[in-house]
């Protein structure tokens, strides 16, 4: 318990509450990390070919998250998706989880199983 104590206290407070309110596993956060890379808007087949997933399982995911303002969803078929967060807020937030991420991956991993665990998600 102190370990998952201490490498939280490595993750930004607005990460842990990104990462706690929005991330169920850890492909939901390399979901949107990719989407906030590629700086366009795709198709759920799209980014399951990047990904190297199903685009059900991701289309499912990205409806999720433009309910949540991550994500912005076009209106034609099939529907297009883009990052797009709707607040500052949430805009820091994600860039601290992604920095996060890249300079304490085990420790945001952790993070993310050890909510799972907990019955957080």
């Amino acid at each position: 318990m102190e370990k998952e104590i201490a490498e939280a206290a490595e993750i930004a407070p607005a990460a842990q509450k990104f990462l706690r309110d929005h991330i169920q596993s850890l492909w939901q956060l390399e979901l949107i990390l990719f989407m906030k890379e590629k700086r366009s808007a795709l198709s759920a087949a799209e980014i399951a070919t990047g990904l190297y997933s199903t685009p059900r399982m991701i289309e499912s995911a990205l409806s999720g998250f433009a309910k949540n303002g991550i994500l912005k969803a076009g209106e034609n078929q099939p529907k297009i998706y883009a990052y797009a967060p709707d607040t500052v807020e949430l805009t820091e937030a994600i860039e601290q989880a992604s920095a996060a991420y890249a300079n304490r991956r085990l420790a945001v991993i952790n993070f993310i199983f050890s909510k799972e665990g907990n019955g957080d998600s």
